[in-house]
């Protein structure tokens, strides 16, 4: 029996409870998210560690492939905003993020750009991702389970679903979380620091 589906449903069901008694509980907000990640990791490591995505040949390689991919990635980010400049006041950019005014850097850094998209990747490509590729063409795949990885967030942004499209077809490129896993650091990292050193 494939273990990914009594794993994807049990973290579905914390990450539903966490979210119902995050307004009873007064914790600072990136602690509670740091621990939710922490026990769905747990969840995932002890119940579905083998079929997480998490065992390629060459981390360090994937590792790389993602940080050229996001070098890429970024520079069309930058060329698109500067042609939209021509028919679009401000750019496109501009009118999708805004500058967050983050007070906990450090903790914002561990959670929300390293430990954060780490449990995401296991979860959504290495779990979620897998067990849809199964059982529904490839294409299908990687738009439903980016649509889900936008509703996550609380609504479907256009970035998180061109985040989801984009980590989504990198898993099924290499077949493990690393390379997306790095594209998704590199995304939330820049979708906080862009703002603040590129001229909007």
């Amino acid at each position: 029996m494939d273990r990914r589906l009594p794993v994807i449903i049990a973290v579905c069901c914390i990450e539903v409870a966490f979210r119902a008694a995050y307004d009873f509980i007064r914790v600072d907000p990136l602690l509670y998210t740091f621990l939710v990640r922490a026990i769905e990791m747990l969840i995932i490591f002890f119940l579905a560690f083998k079929v997480c995505g998490i065992s390629p040949a060459s981390i360090r390689k994937e590792l790389l492939i993602g940080l050229g991919i996001s070098a890429v990635f970024a520079a069309g980010v930058v060329f698109v905003d500067l042609a939209s400049r021509f028919f679009l006041s401000g750019g496109l950019l501009n009118q999708l993020i805004g500058k967050q005014h983050i007070t906990n850097v450090m903790g914002f850094i561990i959670v929300g750009c390293v430990f954060g998209p780490f449990v995401e990747e296991l979860f959504f490509r290495g779990l979620f991702y897998a067990w849809l590729r199964q059982h529904i063409h490839f294409i299908a795949a990687i738009v439903l389970s980016a649509l889900i990885f936008a509703s996550m967030h609380g609504f479907i942004s256009v970035v998180q679903l061109i985040g989801g499209l984009l980590f989504a077809g990198i898993y099924e490129w290499r077949k493990n979380i690393w390379a997306p896993y790095m594209v998704h650091v590199l995304a939330n990292f820049g979708i906080w620091v862009f703002p603040w050193i590129y001229p909007f």
